[in-house]
């Protein structure tokens, strides 16, 4: 993966989950990579989302890495953690 410093969160969701179809309904960027992985910008960070081994489109965990941070004058003083949190909260 990335960075071993960067910021990372587990979700664990109730049932499985089509992510890029949470995504869209939140308006949340995002590019799709592979079947297992796609790079979401939520407050102007980039997140790396992976899935393995279950695809994106039926998923009931996945992990979110900050890959890189919010640009400052557009994180309303979150830190990378927040982002990522926040970002986990869609989810729900």
């Amino acid at each position: 993966m990335g960075d071993p410093d960067s910021p990372t969160v587990s979700v664990s969701l109730s049932s499985p989950t089509d992510i890029p179809a949470v995504l869209n309904r939140a308006g949340i960027d995002y590019v799709s990579v592979h079947d297992h992985r796609l790079l979401a910008i939520y407050h102007t960070a980039i997140l790396n989302v992976t899935t393995d081994p279950h695809p994106l489109s039926d998923v009931q965990t996945l992990e979110v890495e900050c890959w890189e941070d919010p640009i400052p004058s557009r994180a309303d003083g979150k830190s990378s953690q927040d982002i990522l949190q926040d970002f986990s909260d869609v989810f729900d």
